[in-house]
């Protein structure tokens, strides 16, 4: 692992000192404010001349990055402006020309920036300070939350949105002491604080507020917290941390006064707690990522969260089928198969088997494939479970949307996933979910995945909402002036259409002698129309359109309206209707913020608003010619995100930060430097190393030559940075400032470069796994557009009994040695065995694995759960219904901390019994079993 900036000149790496990084949070109820603060060194040795610097960093895909400074030595602080994004790298090229100390800051997708900064002069310290606020989401509890910072872009596959230099070279230089890292939150609660946990780190937690805060003793002690840590080397993991406290699910609204313009800005959550019958008829779909990048405790993670989604399915009305994708794609049968105990047997050995063999990570493809394979004529939920590591975030989300626009009324399309491991993409988890019409839930590696899962298949289960809105009280829905934009809704188009008289239509001669039939149109194409923005809606919403609420999954919307004169509602109401007909309503009182000057609620506001703009979510005044016309439309979007963006200070797709520093002379004469002998040739990057066992540590083989981002985009980009200091070197020669793009870390150096020395070797190259056999299959290598008509191959039949039948066997020789196997599965070893070490978590798992399609439980479950089976048998002769009574106590009593992680095996065991003798007698079995048992 590396630390610290790297510079590389003639394959001499040299570290730019990051001193430290210190990361601040603020919780108050359910947003969170980050402060960043990255401290760089310029050795005296290094160079005699200013240099450039460049390196990436990870934040929420959920958070609004709103203030960018530069600190100088002498503690000047260059406050970054917010530009359209052409013009802020103009302004920052000009300046670093110019000689000016500048910086800027760019969004290279939703969950990854890119900094650069120019001229740093020698043995210089920089401070780069950046904040973003983000909302918070629930966590496997209910009243609980869950903060999210990540510490690592993670190695992601396919061509980076920009030119990129590809790392092929590792380096064993190490240096810890160099760096150190610092976390501090404050946690403040409108209610008690239960619990606070962090289930990736050891933290120090203080109860009680700050005493530095002057009116400390004044406060609600229970109402909050502290909780900080420090390392002495560069972060691997992302910082999770999780907070319970009375009332977190209750519906909620916040209005704030805009200090400037006055307008009002509204936050409306809650977790929606409802129960609806299930979906009569669905298919399930799981789509399960296997690629490289997924080896180790990611896969293992997917497969236990497998194996507790397949054994809740619906037992009746249910088709379902697993997907297996990387750099191709397969399936467990050609088309979804009946939800019996036969299948799931089949499933779960498939399960079993899966290991992180599939190469690449062609995501867009694989959700292609299901797309075209899903039943259509029943509502098909897909669950995708994946770290998310690919660049094709845009045709993704495309994809996906597409699909689920198109699908029918009564066979509708839902995408839920499941993000799994640190690093992962949550631009890629979360942005699936949400034009998908889905929920999404991510885990890090070690943490528990149960709850999550649960609440996703019940999101899944649950019928879908229709027409949903959102009312203000007191508010005007538009202003009735003139203001020389007819906006009209794509349902209003034909009606208004009709109402226009159309002047009579004069016969056309077919033979016309005035006409020369060889006479070449001269006028020239119509010139596109110009880009005029309408005035902004007086209420801006978002979700623009509400598509869904689903039971146990927080929901959030925010508003904008615009206007002084606009009152702040008292309340607000969500209505709703139900696929029956039945209306469903709730009404929230608005509380008003007390906090003076604070535009928190706005900057949220305006950056979920941008998200729907650049998801195509928009309202029809921006198509105020033709709607059709989809360049004019973009330019339109374009122009909104900018407007906004630049009203409310935040980074996006189109707009930067820029922040020039012209209150001094300029350091370096740009121009002339520019010719000093091999300008050019130092570049460095910032990321996390890639374990030397995956499938993305790539490289050419010996004597290759390396290709430069003009002939030929890397289909693994080279990592991502790492904002907590891990990094990695890449070399180059003789490439010029334009193609140090990408933001994974480059450098120009104005002076003569230290003597060369011999690059380490390289790694070997990846090799992709051969497509399995035997199974529902499309290859990536074979698509030859961006919308490729896939090409599949199936066995005819399939025995999961069959020995001969090998599902993972293909030509090559790829080894099976490292994949589960029947016998190792836990339902064929001695429960007691399993029972005597497992964690609570793992003791879930393994009984989850004995419960059948129809809710039952084996026999076997007694063993495992530590009871007798003489005992049981006695209270019951019925073994099924004894042992799934069994696992139904032990759930209740044994962990009824985990009550979300089991309660949707619990309810379908409970249906079980209630099937197979009355409710009464139900009751009766569970207390007299509870007393024999002791428990």
């Amino acid at each position: 692992m590396l630390h610290g900036l790297y510079i590389l000149v003639n394959n001499v790496r040299t570290p730019l000192t990051l001193v430290n990084v210190d990361a601040s949070a603020e919780i108050k109820d359910l947003a969170a404010q980050v402060t960043l603060t990255q401290h760089y060194h310029l050795p005296t040795s290094l160079f005699n001349a200013p240099v450039e610097a460049k390196y990436s960093f990870p934040v929420p895909n959920r958070a609004a990055v709103h203030s960018f400074v530069l600190i100088k030595e002498d503690g000047t602080r260059v406050v970054a402006t917010v530009q359209e994004k052409q013009e802020a790298k103009d302004t920052y090229d000009k300046a670093v020309e110019e000689g000016h100390f500048a910086s800027l800051m760019e969004q290279d997708s939703p969950d990854a920036f890119s900094v650069s900064v120019g001229n740093i002069l020698p043995n210089e310290h920089v401070k780069v300070e950046l904040k973003y606020s983000t909302e918070l989401t629930e966590d496997e509890e209910n009243d609980s939350i869950r903060f999210h910072v990540p510490a690592v872009i993670g190695a992601r596959y396919g061509a980076p949105p920009t030119p990129t230099i590809t790392s092929r070279w590792a380096s064993s230089y190490t240096d810890s002491s160099s760096t150190f890292f610092s976390f501090s939150c404050n946690i403040e609660s409108l209610t008690p604080i239960a619990k606070i946990s962090c289930p990736s780190h050891t933290v120090e937690t203080t109860l009680g507020p700050d005493p530095s805060v002057p009116n400390a003793s004044s406060l609600v002690f229970s109402n909050y917290a502290r909780v900080a840590f420090s390392s002495p080397k560069a972060l691997e993991r992302d910082i999770i941390l999780t907070l319970k406290a009375a009332s977190l699910d209750s519906p909620r609204c916040i209005a704030e006064v805009h200090p400037e313009d006055k307008s009002i800005a509204l936050k409306l959550t809650m977790v929606p707690r409802f129960k609806l019958p299930d979906v009569k008829e669905q298919e399930f779909v799981f789509l399960v990522d296997r690629s490289g990048s997924m080896s180790g405790s990611r896969i293992e993670t997917a497969k236990k969260a497998l194996v507790v989604l397949l054994r809740s399915l619906p037992t009746s009305g249910t088709f379902f089928n697993v997907f297996s994708f990387g750099t191709h794609v397969d399936s467990l049968w050609r088309s979804s198969k009946n939800y019996n105990q036969k299948s799931l047997e089949e499933a779960t050995l498939h399960v079993d088997r899966m290991s992180a063999n599939y190469g690449g990570t062609e995501i867009r493809l694989a959700m292609e494939a299901v797309f075209k394979a899903r039943k259509t004529d029943r509502p098909t939920s897909l669950f995708v479970l994946t770290d998310g590591d690919a660049w094709d975030l845009d045709n993704v989300l495309e994809s996906v949307k597409s699909s689920v626009t198109k699908a029918p009324s009564g066979a509708y399309l839902r995408v839920f996933t499941l993000g799994i491991g640190n690093s992962s993409s949550t631009a890629m988890v979360e942005g699936i979910a949400r034009v998908g019409n889905g929920v999404s839930a991510s885990v890090v590696d070690g943490e528990s995945f149960t709850g999550k899962t649960t609440r996703l298949l019940k999101a899944a289960r649950s019928p879908l909402i229709e027409n949903i809105t959102v009312e203000y009280a007191g508010v005007t829905a538009e202003s009735e002036k003139d203001d020389g934009f007819e906006i009209l809704s794509d349902g209003d188009s034909e009606h208004t259409m009709a109402q226009v008289e159309e002047p009579a239509k004069v016969p056309l001669s077919l033979f016309n002698d005035d006409v020369d039939p060889m006479e070449v149109d001269k006028s020239t194409a119509s010139p596109a129309p110009a880009v005029v923005l309408p005035p902004p809606s007086l209420i801006q919403q978002s979700p623009h359109i509400v598509r869904h609420l689903s039971p146990a999954n927080r929901f959030y919307a925010y508003t904008i309206l615009a206007g002084a004169s606009q009152p702040i509602p008292s309340e607000v109401t969500i209505r709703g209707r139900l696929f029956d007909g039945t209306p469903v309503t709730l009404t929230v009182p608005v509380t008003v913020s007390q906090l003076v000057g604070s535009t928190s609620v706005h900057t949220l506001a305006a950056r979920k608003i941008i998200q729907d703009l650049e998801d195509g979510q928009h309202d029809s005044s921006l198509a105020d010619g033709d709607k059709h016309d989809t360049d004019h439309v973009k330019e339109l979007v374009k122009a909104s995100v900018i407007r906004i963006g630049k009203k409310y200070s935040l980074a996006s797709t189109h707009t930067s930060f820029v922040a020039v520093d012209k209150s001094s002379a300029p350091r370096v004469f740009y121009k002339s430097a520019k010719k000093s002998k091999g300008f050019g040739s130092a570049i460095f990057s910032l990321r996390r190393s890639a374990p030397s066992t995956s499938a993305y540590q790539c490289a050419p083989p010996p004597g290759s030559a390396v290709s430069t981002p003009q002939q030929q985009a890397p289909r693994m980009s080279a990592g991502g940075g790492a904002v907590f200091g891990s990094a990695a070197a890449t070399a180059s020669s003789g490439v010029t400032r334009q193609s140090i793009l990408g933001g994974y870390g480059a450098s120009r150096w104005l002076s003569a470069a230290p003597s060369a020395a011999p690059p380490p070797p390289p790694p070997a190259p990846c090799m992709a796994a051969p497509a399995p056999l035997g199974r529902y299959e499309m290859d990536a290598s074979k698509a030859k557009s961006a919308t490729p008509s896939p090409k599949f191959r199936y066995r005819s039949s399939y025995d999961a009994s069959d020995p001969s039948l090998d599902l993972l066997s293909s030509s090559s020789s790829t080894s099976l040695e490292d994949e589960s196997s029947p016998a190792s599965s836990p339902e064929m070893r001695s429960a007691k065995e399993i029972s005597s070490h497992l964690s609570s978590a793992d003791k879930l798992d393994a009984l989850v694995r004995l419960q059948a399609f129809d809710g039952s439980f084996a026999p076997k479950a007694i063993e495992l759960c530590g009871a007798k089976a003489t005992v049981t048998f006695g209270v019951t002769t019925n073994q099924a219904l004894a042992a799934t009574l069994v696992a139904i106590l032990f759930m209740e009593k044994q962990l009824a901390s985990d009550k979300d992680a089991w309660e949707v095996v619990w309810e379908k065991a409970s249906d079980f019994c209630r099937g197979v003798v009355t409710e009464v007698e139900v009751a009766e079995l569970k207390v007299k079993l509870a007393i024999a048992l002791g428990w």
